[in-house]
Order: structure tokens, then C-alpha cells, then sequence
């Protein structure tokens, strides 16, 4: 049976060219890293604060129609917003 060659994207292709090149690197006590990474990632993704907010009628309104136009309920609107605020990733010049 003949090997088919695996076509690579862009990201792939420069991985591979890193590790033929001998740029990668093992990472030390490779168990403990993985299993710090993988607490990281579930800590940061446990939504286990619940909050109640005050707003006027109108910006309520506005607040769910726009999580009915990204198809999201509006506290996850509301909760990406407040994200996107404090890691400086929302467009603030709309």
C-alpha cells in the first residue's frame, strides 16, 4: 500500500520546519507543566460568579437584541463585553 503525503497548513509547515531545523526545544518535567497548563485553562473557563445588575429599560432592550442577532443569550453577551473590556481587546472607538 503506497503512503499518501499529508498536505500541511501554513502553521503546520512552519512547525516542521522549526523541528528540522532542531529549533524545538523538549519542555522540562513535561507531566507537571501539562497538568499546570490544563488547571489554568479550567480555571479560566469556570464561570462561578453570579452577579445582578442594575440598567435602564432601554440599554436591557438594546442588550438582548443584539445577543438575538449574535444568536448568544444576553448575559453571555454581557459577560464577553465585560471580558473584552478588562483584557483591552474591545473596540472602544464605535
Amino acid at each position: 500500500m503506497k503512503k499518501r503525503k499529508q498536505k500541511l497548513n501554513a502553521e503546520e509547515k512552519a512547525i516542521l520546519a522549526a523541528f528540522e531545523a532542531g529549533k524545538l526545544r523538549s519542555v522540562p518535567k513535561l507531566k507537571s507543566e501539562k497538568k499546570r497548563i490544563q488547571h489554568i485553562a479550567k480555571a479560566h473557563g469556570i464561570k462561578n460568579r453570579r452577579i445582578s445588575l442594575r440598567m435602564t429599560e432601554w440599554d436591557f432592550i438594546r442588550i438582548q437584541e443584539e445577543a438575538l442577532k449574535e444568536g448568544l443569550p444576553y448575559q453571555s453577551l454581557l459577560s464577553s463585553i465585560i471580558h473584552k473590556y478588562l483584557t483591552d481587546s474591545l473596540d472602544r472607538h464605535r
